[in-house]
């Protein structure tokens, strides 16, 4: 017997007016009420990473001017995996949003399955470190069908 799942692309209906998030075609987990949720309530310059695997369902908020991502304990996100560099990526706020660059990692870093060395970064993006995948937001993923 087949269930149909709905993915993160698909409109989700929550007893009020259909929301439709932008995420990637990739996305390997439907985002729950929760995750909708907690991305509304952003602040202003706020955004949200939701892992979609390796420890899916975890949230990060970057809510810094900088934000600091690897291996290192010293990081912000902490990201515990060989293939992870002790500083692996960076998240820098700009007025527009964040914009990622790695900071010189072995593996590398991913937006949309194309290593980049700095992207500025849009709703739905997904975000490869190591064996982390992410998907970015913003609260203006957030609109009214």
């Amino acid at each position: 017997m087949d269930i149909s799942i709905p993915t993160a692309g698909e409109t989700t209906v929550i007893g009020m007016p259909a929301i439709t998030m932008p995420v990637t075609s990739t996305g390997e987990r439907a985002l729950t009420a929760e995750d909708v949720e907690t991305i509304s309530r952003l602040g202003d310059g706020a955004a949200l990473l939701i892992a979609t695997r390796s420890g899916a369902g975890s949230r990060y908020l970057l809510d810094a001017d900088v934000v600091r991502a690897g291996r290192d304990a010293a990081s912000d996100i902490i990201l515990d995996d060989n293939t992870v560099s002790r500083e692996h990526t960076v998240f820098t706020r700009t007025p527009e949003g964040y914009v990622l660059s790695d900071a010189g990692s072995l593996n590398g870093t991913y937006v949309n399955r194309e290593r980049v060395d700095s992207a500025v970064l849009k709703n739905g993006d997904e975000i490869i470190i190591g064996r982390f995948r992410f998907v970015y937001f913003m609260k203006s993923a957030m609109s009214v069908a």
